[in-house]
């Protein structure tokens, strides 16, 4: 029986991801990586060294679908960006390294205002869908 519910939830899963538009996917992503990060954070503070790694591992998961989702081509602040996702993936693992609270609350102040400006981008276009382009802010969350 757990297969048959294993199965049902992943096919609902991907079906919710699948129908979901690409900016509110970037929305979500960021959410989870603002929830690693608050988790990462309570876990060290616990001396849980093994769900503060697995915390801090999937974060840098995140980052990682990030960077390799963004498309320089539709966008001329993809490198930049990209930049900013590498910087971002050096601190975090650092932070995993040294299990270090100030250095995931470093991460967390960069992380929530790109959160938030997508978060308002994706409101932008679903009051206007006119406005968007084929990829939501040079990333390309489809492909």
């Amino acid at each position: 029986m757990y297969s048959s519910t294993a199965t049902a939830r992943n096919k609902f899963v991907s079906d919710g991801v699948g129908s979901t538009p690409s900016e509110r996917l970037v929305v979500l992503l960021y959410d989870r990586l603002l929830r690693d990060l608050d988790d990462a954070a309570a876990a060290i503070d616990t001396a849980a060294v093994g769900a503060a790694h697995d915390a801090l591992a999937h974060a840098q998961d995140i980052v990682a679908e990030l960077h390799s989702a963004l498309d320089p081509a539709s966008w001329d602040g993809a490198d930049a960006m990209g930049e900013v996702y590498t910087w971002l993936a050096d601190l975090l693992c650092r932070a995993n390294m040294k299990k270090s609270v100030p250095l995931v609350q470093e991460a967390r102040t960069i992380v929530a205002p790109l959160r938030d400006t997508w978060a308002e981008a994706c409101r932008a276009l679903q009051a206007n869908p006119h406005a968007g382009a084929a990829t939501a802010g040079g990333l390309d969350v489809a492909g």
